[in-house]
């Protein structure tokens, strides 16, 4: 159990985790600026919601390119099971905003409440989803 606990650990000091921190880090920028573009137009929730599918599609060509270009997975497989991690975080990635953006409100943060929101919970699931991309998704 402790051998198995370190050797997943270990994947975090790699070089394929660096790769995985840029294209993840390069998407949610997208997420975010395509968010304060949408906001403009549309109300909190579904400004996240399209942002969130936009930097979705990015992100899965990113890192099949960029992190995992070694995967004998096929794209249809890796495709769908990206898809599933993904929409099974997009509730849990809103519920945070919506909680954190409501929050920062409260607080008299106004303008950078929902901005500070959002990049706080796109984040949050990167550490969790580099292990399912990689033993699950694009698995050699």
């Amino acid at each position: 159990m402790i051998i198995t606990l370190k050797r997943y650990l270990l994947l975090y000091f790699s070089k394929q985790f660096i790769y995985f921190i840029l294209a993840g880090a390069s998407a949610a920028s997208i997420n975010f600026f395509c968010r304060l573009l949408l906001r403009n137009y549309l109300d909190m929730v579904l400004s996240a919601i399209l942002a969130y599918s936009v930097a979705l599609i990015i992100a899965f060509f990113l890192y099949r390119r960029l992190v995992f270009p070694f995967s004998s997975t096929p794209f249809k497989t890796q495709s769908t099971r990206f898809l599933v991690i993904q929409l099974s975080c997009m509730p849990i990635v809103i519920f945070i905003f919506t909680l954190l953006a409501g929050l920062f409100y409260s607080l008299g943060m106004d303008i950078y409440s929902e901005p500070l929101a959002h990049a706080i919970s796109i984040g949050l699931p990167a550490l969790i989803t580099f292990l399912l991309y990689k033993l699950f998704v694009f698995y050699r």
